[in-house]
């Protein structure tokens, strides 16, 4: 910047109006706009939050989750406690699970009975456990592949949400397969819709899931660069296309939590009503995954942050 301009922006400055995550600064003549990080303005992170146990690191974090405690559930992979790791609300280690009987650890999501769901890309599964850890159930057959038809294989399994009822949808599309499969609360298959392409309906890498409290479904279209709304039968309600690159989706009252991990490394905030941004957390490294506890911290997880970060709002 010349000194000249420098010199005529510091004499003629008149106000700062700060909306939202961006800063207006306006000027005799001049008007101009730079963006505040919502992590630096409306969010504090907590660092080295999580103490940890002896040999612990953490590991490429996939997946994360509160149980109705504020425990803090994580999906890990590349460390030696993978790979479910859990802590306190206040980062005191509890316990961990599932070393070895995991191919490749991604979501992790817990229900209204505080079971602990985990998504296996590796051996094509999904694991239900109790807190403690305790197997309960195993949806699909390990190593065994499905096609989009299939009723019993996956093949790219990413996430899992649930409705009212307990219905079970399962976003199966970081792989071949482009679609989500809805079953029971007791794991019987009842339908599939998707399929490959960008037709409303269609997918190309439906990677996250959630469903909110009238149990409408949003489906993180990943490469298609969209969210799609869909009923619980799978009738497509609408779309939102200002998320980037949508990948992990949490819901929260009546906020979304969008986060866009490959496009522009953060998490969009948004009305659940309209899909409107109303704020944004930046400055992240390819996060996945993101939840929100009884006291409104958000933890995201990040892939090559190889963390789980946290955040208090302001």
């Amino acid at each position: 910047m010349s000194r000249l301009l420098t010199t005529f922006m510091m004499n003629h400055f008149q106000a700062i109006i700060r909306i939202g995550a961006v800063t207006i600064v306006a000027l005799s003549g001049l008007v101009g706009l730079s963006r505040v990080h919502a992590a630096d303005a409306n969010y504090h992170e907590v660092t080295n939050w999580a103490q940890f146990p002896p040999d612990y690191k953490w590991g490429e974090a996939t997946g994360v989750d509160v149980d109705s405690q504020d425990n803090v559930y994580i999906a890990t992979r590349n460390q030696p406690l993978t790979p479910v790791v859990v802590f306190s609300s206040n980062g005191q280690f509890l316990r961990s699970w599932g070393k070895n009987a995991v191919g490749s650890a991604h979501y992790l999501r817990i229900d209204s009975a505080d079971h602990v769901w985990l998504t296996d890309r590796g051996h094509f599964q999904i694991f239900e456990y109790d807190r403690e850890g305790k197997l309960l159930r195993e949806i699909g057959t390990k190593d065994v592949t499905g096609d989009n038809a299939s009723e019993t294989g996956f093949n790219g399994v990413a996430d899992v949400a649930f409705s009212k009822n307990g219905d079970i949808f399962i976003a199966d599309g970081e792989g071949p397969n482009t679609r989500v499969v809805k079953l029971s609360k007791d794991g019987k298959f009842l339908k599939w819709w998707g399929g490959k392409g960008s037709e409303s309906g269609q997918f190309n890498t439906p990677h996250g899931i959630a469903i909110d409290a009238a149990d409408r479904v949003y489906v993180a279209d990943r490469n298609n660069r969209r969210i799609q709304i869909f009923s619980t039968d799978g009738a497509f309600l609408g779309q939102w296309t200002n998320f980037g690159q949508p990948s992990g989706l949490y819901i929260k009252g009546n906020l979304i939590y969008v986060v866009d991990g490959s496009a522009n490394n953060c998490v969009y905030i948004a009305n659940l009503k309209d899909g409107q941004i109303i704020d944004k957390i930046e400055g992240l490294k390819n996060p996945t995954a993101l939840t929100i506890d009884s006291k409104g911290n958000v933890y995201i997880a990040e892939i090559l942050g190889d963390n789980v970060r946290k955040f208090v709002k302001q």
